[in-house]
């Protein structure tokens, strides 16, 4: 038992022999950390040495303490928005996800077509000057939506024909229509010409000037109105002969049933123009701007870019093209005339009402009352063409 009990006690004190000597190395191991640490903060501030009046005097750069090496540095962000900002003051997210309102629908039985026609909208015309606003342009809008590929562009016919949509572009061709093209002369390094090749400027929105649209006029029966839908609508460019500007033609086409829900998203209001909750489509459906007709089914006085361009050689006056343009113009108010008279002449009626007795009465009174003043001014003139007998 006695030597069971010495060895007990003999690992109790071994035990605590290791743990003493265990706490003791962590203990300077702490110690000399702390040393390293200081050392090198010492270091750190010991870095600027206060100039002497002589280093001061010999070189100037001493003059300029460095004073940020012994500021503690501060780390560059900023600090989280409690509230984000917003550039308005309220968020009007009603055209974010806007669609244009479905057109009513169309029973082929109902319709009786009267004449497709084409408009040109001048955007410099005051009238129009909705879709010039800085930023905010008709033609911007189009590129954007091009861009972003909510709309597509077609092919132009070159043939005027009416197959306007059955051959798309590409956004990079379309876009590439709308850029100039100017010649650059090539230099060697000796300054000597040695070329020039063609090089693209830098598309300016405000050089479209002129939009065309497609429209298809139709009376229908079951809704009894004259109904006008834009079809397509088109980016003009000028075409140029001889250096002079005889017309304008189509860039590339865009279907309008397409473009509604990209215009839709487009808000234009404007309390000046007493324009409230508007969009860009409704601007178009309902038909707020002034158009001119440049073309129409069914009239062959028209005169089109093309043979206008083919008259303007080189020795020929523009007075070709003013004179078309004045026939142009005195066509276009004959087919609006006859487009009104068509709304007038389609739907037109008067309410028979049935006469009340006290109505009766008053007709019939004023009805004797004008019989007795024609018989009276009868007699007044009978009277004074007798002739008057002196005795």
């Amino acid at each position: 038992m006695k030597r069971l009990a010495y060895k007990t006690l003999a690992t109790a004190f071994c035990l605590l022999a290791v743990l003493s000597v265990s706490t003791t190395a962590d203990a300077q191991k702490k110690k000399a950390a702390k040393k390293s640490t200081k050392s090198r903060s010492t270091a750190k501030a010991k870095k600027y040495i206060a100039p002497s009046a002589a280093n001061a005097s010999s070189n100037p750069a001493f003059t300029t303490p460095l004073t940020a090496a012994v500021q503690p540095s501060v780390k560059d962000s900023l600090p989280v928005d409690s509230l984000p900002p917003m550039d308005g003051f309220y968020r009007n997210e009603m055209y974010t996800n806007a669609k244009a309102f479905t057109y009513p629908a169309i029973d082929s039985r109902d319709v009786r077509f009267y004449k497709r026609v084409w408009r040109d909208i001048d955007v410099n015309d005051p009238k129009n000057s909705l879709f010039n606003t800085p930023g905010a342009t008709l033609a911007e809008t189009v590129l954007e939506g091009l861009r972003t590929g909510k709309i597509t562009a077609y092919e132009p016919s070159a043939t005027n024909s009416d197959s306007t949509f059955a051959k798309r572009i590409n956004m990079r061709n379309a876009l590439s229509r709308f850029q100039d093209s100017t010649m650059v002369d090539q230099f060697d390094s000796n300054g000597n010409k040695i070329g020039s090749k063609m090089v693209l400027n830098d598309f300016n929105p405000a050089s479209i000037t002129k939009f065309r649209t497609k429209e298809d006029i139709y009376f229908d029966k079951k809704r009894s109105m004259v109904v006008t839908r834009i079809i397509g609508i088109a980016p003009l460019k000028a075409i140029m002969a001889a250096g002079t500007s005889v017309g304008e033609a189509p860039v590339f086409w865009l279907y309008f049933p397409q473009c509604r829900d990209f215009f839709a998203t487009k808000d234009v209001s404007d309390p000046d123009r007493n324009l409230y909750d508007t969009s860009l489509d409704d601007i178009f459906v309902q038909r707020k701007y002034t158009s001119t007709i440049v073309r129409a089914t069914g009239s062959s006085n028209f005169r089109t870019t093309s043979q206008i361009a083919a008259n303007a050689i080189p020795g020929v006056t523009t007075a070709d093209a003013l004179n078309a343009d004045k026939d142009n113009a005195a066509t276009s108010k004959e087919i609006e005339a006859k487009i009104q008279n068509f709304k007038d002449k389609t739907w037109n009626y008067e309410i028979q009402k049935t006469a009340t007795s006290a109505e009766k009465k008053a007709a019939e009174k004023a009805e004797k009352a004008a019989r007795d003043a024609e018989k009276n001014a009868k007699k007044n003139t009978n009277k004074a063409a007798k002739p008057t007998i002196i005795k």
